[in-house]
């Protein structure tokens, strides 16, 4: 926008996570300086989460996965607040260009198909020298795309991921008709060699990208701001869907390879050469330990759903906040069914 418009005057709205290994605060204030933008900052305290839980539960409509959709409400918020009412976001960047972590599995597939062996034994060494990766769950990502849907459930639960855990009565759901599986979407059109761009095509429409662009209607139409997606074009999509693939994620695997090039000069080098993936993150560990009194209340409230044992999700919680049990995002999400189920059909 600044190289576009050098007099515009721009105005940057982000969440801050102070004091958290998952702030973003210097990457926020080195592009704010580099561009001369007007920077607006909320940070979050819990009680503030306890406050606005129903609202934002009630704008959002149906569950939803992280407490990364309230700081992204709160940022709407403060939009609206310096008057505001159309703003732009970087949502898809990631699905067209090839980031996260680069999408090891279907790249290595891609490799393979055009029989390159020492091109995916290399891809996969480099990609997982980068921060937050292991050699490890790129190989595992790669044995994935071969596996059939029972030896992948199988291969799921080997890892101790669990389709039914206590919390759940899983006699309930069978009797309904519910499959104890876990799911999985793979590219309904492929074609060797290009695996990487059908995953990407699949993200586009499949679970992940319409999720998170719905997430972000609901709140900012909740503040009443207009929030445009300008990487989501038909015209863009066109063109980086038909790129080699190693201009999306490299042979180093460096992901947006493509996009961190084409803005190079334009953006601070430091930025561009980030090898972290924070993403939109919030410090939900310590905010949700910090609210334990009030996270029990709202767990203990009566839904009376047969599938649901309440007693078994108390005492997962409390051995969480014993540091019996690893946090994980079912925390939240216990939360969130349980106030969104109040919401629509208590008594």
């Amino acid at each position: 926008m600044r190289h576009l418009e050098p007099d515009a005057p721009i105005h940057t709205f982000s969440f801050i996570a102070a004091n958290s290994a998952v702030s973003e605060e210097q990457w926020v204030d080195q592009v704010n300086t580099e561009t001369g933008a007007t920077a607006h900052k909320v940070f979050i305290r819990p009680s503030e989460l306890v406050a606005d839980l129903d609202d934002m539960i009630s704008t959002q409509g149906e569950p939803f996965g992280s407490t990364s959709i309230y700081a992204q409400y709160r940022v709407f918020q403060l939009a609206r607040e310096h008057g505001m009412t159309v703003t732009l976001d970087g949502q898809g960047a990631d699905e067209l260009c090839g980031g996260y972590v680069g999408y090891p599995g279907p790249r290595v597939r891609s490799l393979l198909d055009e029989r390159q062996w020492a091109g995916a034994v290399a891809f996969l060494r480099e990609w997982g020298r980068w921060p937050g990766r292991a050699g490890l769950e790129g190989f595992k990502a790669a044995v994935a795309e071969y596996t059939s849907d029972s030896a992948y459930q199988a291969l799921r639960r080997m890892n101790g991921a669990d389709a039914c855990p206590p919390w759940l009565d899983g006699r309930v759901l069978a009797d309904a008709g519910v499959a104890l599986r876990f799911p999985r979407e793979v590219p309904t059109q492929t074609a060797p060699g290009r695996r990487l761009v059908a995953e990407l095509a699949r993200s586009l429409h499949g679970v992940g990208l319409p999720g998170l662009l719905r997430h972000g209607d609901r709140n900012s139409m909740r503040f009443s701001v207009e929030s445009r997606v300008p990487f989501l074009t038909t015209e863009l999509a066109d063109f980086l869907l038909t790129l080699p693939e190693e201009y999306l994620v490299s042979p180093q695997g460096e992901t947006k390879h493509l996009l961190r090039r084409a803005m190079r000069g334009l953006v601070p080098d430091e930025i561009l050469d980030r090898r972290d993936k924070i993403g939109f993150a919030t410090p939900e560990q310590a905010w949700l330990l910090q609210m334990a009194p009030q996270v029990r209340e709202w767990l203990r409230y009566p839904l009376n759903l047969p599938f649901f044992r309440q007693d078994e999700v108390l005492k997962a919680f409390d051995q969480v906040v014993a540091r019996q049990r690893p946090f994980s995002w079912q925390v939240w999400r216990w939360i969130n069914f349980t106030r969104w189920h109040a919401q629509h059909f208590a008594g």
